[in-house]
């Protein structure tokens, strides 16, 4: 099956920073877990119930591979850790559009949905490429009966290419989650999310290999495309 080419934008997600440098600050993260090739750190903010938690691991496949994947968000739902709801809300141009994302919470806890703004960044003379997303207030996503609106939820999916069929995937998300949420529940999201997120994509990418060579053809310069000089940085 052959999918349609979307536009190269981004992301969503459960979890899915205000705006970041290039490389982020490191100070503070604690060694969390490893598990399924996925190292975990994680970081406590006085004032915050969910500390930020960050995943690393590599994906064998190249960067704009990755990338064609993170820019589907109808099929979000197949691999994200918890989301069972991703659609478009508005669409700003090829690089930049609002997204509305939904995350179930084991009973008796409530979803949390959230709406954010997600936008693309690259260095390909570094072999990189940013799919960034904040968290955003807009007309058309208003709040859900029974659903939790997150207050704050930011992030990032940072693609290093390690070489032209590796890449170092780092996963980075600051939420609020809202309301009161149990120490357990707590604990387990900071370790689940980023573990369940990066072996997803993992899975995701290898099974959808193939599906998308008209985005690929379109920006992959090893493919003959060719990157806008919007989104090359």
């Amino acid at each position: 099956m052959k999918l349609p080419r979307r536009p190269l934008l981004l992301l969503g997600a459960a979890l899915l920073l205000a705006p970041f440098t290039a490389r982020a600050d490191d100070s503070g993260w604690r060694p969390d877990a490893t598990e399924k090739g996925v190292v975990v750190t994680t970081k406590t903010e006085p004032g915050r119930s969910l500390p930020m938690f960050r995943g690393v691991g590599t994906i064998d496949a190249g960067v704009f591979e990755i990338l064609a994947v993170l820019d589907d968000l109808p099929h979000f739902t197949d691999w994200m850790a918890d989301c069972i709801g991703a659609r478009v809300v508005k669409q700003v141009n090829e690089f930049e559009r609002v997204e509305y994302n939904r995350i179930a919470a084991p009973w008796p806890v409530s979803d949390r949905d959230t709406v954010v703004r997600s936008w693309v960044e690259a260095s390909l003379s570094k072999g990189e490429i940013w799919a960034r997303f904040e968290s955003v207030g807009v007309a058309g996503a208003g709040p859900v009966s029974g659903v939790v609106r997150m207050p704050r939820l930011a992030g990032f999916y940072h693609l290093e290419a390690v070489d032209a069929a590796h890449t170092k995937v780092t996963y980075q998300v600051d939420a609020d989650p809202g309301g009161m949420l149990p120490e357990w529940l707590v604990k387990l999201t900071s370790r689940k999310i980023p573990i369940e997120t990066l072996v997803g994509l993992r899975k995701q990418v290898a099974k959808t290999r193939g599906h998308y060579e008209e985005f690929l053809k379109r920006y992959d310069p090893s493919k003959g495309g060719k990157v806008p000089e919007q989104f090359a940085k």
